[in-house]
């Protein structure tokens, strides 16, 4: 499913739209000078009106909802699960109280507050990073992050960790499938069968962080041998210009 939906936002970026032929460097300082506002203005309207904004350009541009609803749907769950702990857990003034396991517990009004202004701007924040991701490849973000003097070790560890996790989502992949074919992940219920799937997700997690660090060695060596000296190459910003019009030389 990873590898599935690394294709399909990577055939997205490639697609010619009106934001796929802007400037990466003015998304970049867009996407920047939103989350800076939408963290300093307290209340969730600028936050909302911010997700309704990226979910309309999203629709314009004709992004799947599934990949919409996929993207966004796991820091959703943990924004919610933040909300429910402040909701029943920020002190202040009591708006409706529920009878848990023979106890009783308080929703205040500070809690709801609070936990509405943090999940709006999770959702905000997720919305804004995914219109970045589905409309700008990720080498011309790399050199559009480099261009605004964002420190090269992170534009690398950016690089090479998108790259290569799909590489690791490969391997364990085929790891899996040939301990599905030596049974070990065997149907049913049943003490045995609990032991033998745990063994084998060990198992799994342990070869994916062997083969890792192996292709780390190898990834360095290769580098080394090629002269790398930290400098991302393969184009160069010179002037303000719409990607159509030849951004870099």
């Amino acid at each position: 499913m990873i590898k599935e939906s690394y294709f399909a936002v990577d055939a997205l970026t490639q697609r010619d739209n009106l934001f796929t032929r802007m400037d990466a460097r003015v998304k970049v300082i867009l996407s920047i000078t939103a989350l800076i506002v939408l963290l300093a203005i307290p209340g969730v309207k600028f936050a909302l009106g911010l997700v309704g904004l990226i979910m309309a350009a999203l629709f314009l541009i004709r992004i799947p909802l599934k990949l919409v609803i996929g993207r966004i749907a796991v820091p959703l769950i943990f924004g919610i699960f933040v909300f429910l702990l402040l909701l029943f857990f920020q002190n202040g003034h009591p708006i409706f109280t529920l009878h848990v396991l023979g106890s009783n517990i308080a929703g205040t009004r500070e809690g709801f507050i609070l936990g509405t202004t943090i999940l709006a701007r999770i959702t905000a924040s997720v919305s804004l990073l995914l219109f970045l991701s589905v409309t700008t490849p990720v080498h011309e973000l790399g050199h559009a992050l480099i261009y605004l003097r964002f420190p090269k070790v992170i534009v690398e560890i950016m690089l090479l960790t998108y790259r290569y996790l799909f590489v690791l989502w490969d391997e364990g992949m085929r790891i899996r499938q040939a301990q599905t074919l030596r049974m070990g992940y065997p149907d049913g219920r049943g003490i045995r069968t609990w032991k033998r799937s745990v063994k084998s997700i060990s198992t799994l997690m342990a070869m994916v962080f062997i083969r890792a660090y192996d292709r780390a060695e190898s990834t360095f060596d290769a580098m080394q041998a090629r002269a790398y000296n930290g400098n991302v190459t393969g184009g160069h910003y010179k002037s303000w210009k719409t990607k159509g019009m030849q951004p870099w030389s």
